[in-house]
């Protein structure tokens, strides 16, 4: 009798693994359907409590007069994802056209990020200063080849105590792999695609994302292949 027991609970205790194993499993799977493949941020500055934040870009890179409109295209990229996917309600983004406007009125021509930031026009807690130190669409020694290469600084800073919440640097280069060949007109179509791209590896820090779904500029997305 005791030999077959032992088989018996043997089978059963098999069993109820196998069914605690599919339970774990239906459960990962419908935590997956319910909140996606989601990562948390680098950061999560703008994910506590009541915040008024403001994103504001310049141009430290030699050519900045030829990338200075770029600058604005950048902030109001970044201000727009933010808006969207920062999973904070109680998160305000300060309008693009407040920002440009201020800029306008000081010709571009400020110290340091906290003046826009405590500026009574803007009144942010939170400051996302972005210093572009180079932005390229063509490699000058073969002006037929087409790759952005973008290299920001970016910081976040505490308006009310000048606190420097987030400095780090990023490197984006797309496509990563090789450039691009075509005409003086596929860099006009290359511009904005490449501004998105370095919006969304900018935004990411700071908001819940998919890592599989991040943007990656190529040949194919583009329809560049036609042109080569």
């Amino acid at each position: 009798m005791e030999r077959i027991r032992k088989p018996i609970l043997l089978g059963l205790l098999i069993c109820f693994t196998l069914v605690l194993a599919g339970c774990q499993q239906a459960l990962l799977t419908a935590l997956v359907l319910v909140n996606g493949t989601d990562v948390k941020p680098k950061y999560d500055t703008l994910l506590k409590g009541e915040k008024r934040v403001v994103v504001v870009c310049r141009s430290l890179a030699s050519n900045s007069y030829d990338v200075q409109n770029v600058s604005r295209e950048i902030s109001r990229q970044v201000s727009k994802l933010l808006d969207l996917h920062v999973r904070n309600k109680k998160l305000k983004v300060v309008e693009p056209v407040k920002v440009e406007t201020w800029l306008d009125n000081c010709n571009n021509d400020f110290d340091n990020f906290l003046e826009i930031g405590r500026d009574q026009t803007i009144n942010a807690d939170i400051v996302i200063g972005l210093e572009l130190r180079g932005f390229q669409l063509r490699d000058p020694h073969s002006p037929y080849l087409v790759q952005g290469k973008c290299q920001v600084h970016i910081k976040a800073i505490d308006c009310s105590n000048g606190e420097v919440l987030v400095s780090e640097t990023m490197s984006i280069v797309d496509p990563p792999n090789s450039p691009l060949s075509g005409g003086p007109g596929m860099e006009a179509e290359f511009r904005p695609r490449f501004v998105q791209v370095v919006a969304e590896q900018i935004a990411i820090l700071f908001h819940h994302h998919d890592p599989h779904k991040s943007k990656r500029i190529d040949a194919d997305n583009l329809d560049m292949h036609r042109l080569q």
